[in-house]
């Protein structure tokens, strides 16, 4: 569907490298760090920014070069750019009526969208009263009352709060389901429930691209230290751990010689899981344990890796 070829662009400090990407008619998520140059790729797409060079292709055709307006995708910056003097209603439909759509037209559209998005009851109240969520979902409205071929969100939940996060993405995969999307976010859940396709971008470059198997198996240790790996080395292998995927154990006197054994630096109690920094000699290894393992600061522990990932 739409095809990225040696994009690169210069901006400001910044430098976007040589991105190559093949995204489908699904929901892609451009997964990095801040500063990564996912806003970047996002405006290059939109045709807000003009690449340095390299292509830009939709269904086959080249709109490098096309103006945004012609090319029907819409987008929702990351502070939503809601028209502050117009109710909710009107700022939906400003775009269809600089299109010229009836009044029966743009009526029938705004409910349409409004209802599936939860916000008709907010049509008369202006911006500034509503909390973010309901800005969010204002701003979606405006770009999906104009049927666009894709829809780009750039981290549009990163202003919520968690309960109103969780109730956001539910509604953004019933979004994907009617449009194709592409959405930046720096979040690994966000990244984990939406994403068909994920791209992982570092300083301008695309280090990995694939499904959600990506997660389990980063490519290099820039990747693996993105993603929350530890980064293990001894005498004989390097290897990358997930947190998750280590158990520990407080230290008992039948342990055996085969068993790594650590003692436990700091610990972060969340009720239901804890996270663990263990110190192994002079490697300190990030675990994620259940949250009725009774393991204390300063305990002997011993750890045993369920899985390892080599790392070039």
């Amino acid at each position: 569907m739409l095809k990225l070829e040696n994009l690169c662009k210069s901006w400001k400090e910044f430098q976007l490298k040589s991105v190559n990407l093949e995204i489908e008619n699904n929901y892609c998520i451009l997964l990095g760090p801040s500063g990564a140059g996912k806003s970047v790729i996002i405006q290059c797409i939109t045709g807000i920014l003009k690449p340095d060079s390299g292509k830009i292709y939709f269904n086959g055709e080249d709109i490098t070069e096309m103006p945004p307006e012609k090319r029907n995708f819409g987008y929702v910056p990351q502070n939503y750019a809601l028209f502050p003097n117009m109710n909710v209603y009107n700022n939906i439909a400003y775009g269809m009526k600089l299109r010229k759509y009836s009044k029966a037209e743009i009526e029938k559209k705004v409910m349409e969208i409004s209802e599936f998005l939860h916000i008709s009851h907010i049509l008369d109240r202006k911006p500034t009263t509503l909390s973010g969520g309901e800005q969010q979902r204002v701003a979606i409205a405006r770009a999906l009352v104009l049927d666009p071929k894709i829809l780009l969100l750039d981290e549009p939940t990163s202003a919520l709060d968690t309960n109103i996060k969780e109730s956001v993405i539910s509604e953004l995969k019933k979004i994907g389901e009617l449009v194709p999307v592409i959405h930046i976010t720096h979040d690994f859940v966000e990244a984990k429930t939406l994403g068909n396709q994920i791209a992982i971008l570092i300083n301008g470059e695309l280090n990995d691209f694939g499904n959600q198997g990506i997660f389990k198996t980063p490519k290099n240790e820039k990747i693996a230290n993105f993603l929350g790996y530890n980064i293990i080395s001894n005498n004989e292998e390097t290897f990358a751990v997930a947190p998750e995927e280590i158990v520990v154990k407080k230290s008992l006197n039948d342990e055996n010689d085969e068993n790594i054994m650590g003692t436990v630096e700091s610990l972060v109690d969340f009720g239901y899981y804890k996270k663990l920094t263990v110190n192994i000699g002079d490697t300190a290894v990030k675990t994620i344990t259940d949250g009725e393992n009774p393991v204390n600061i300063g305990d002997t522990v011993s750890i045993m890796y369920q899985r390892k990932v080599p790392i070039n």
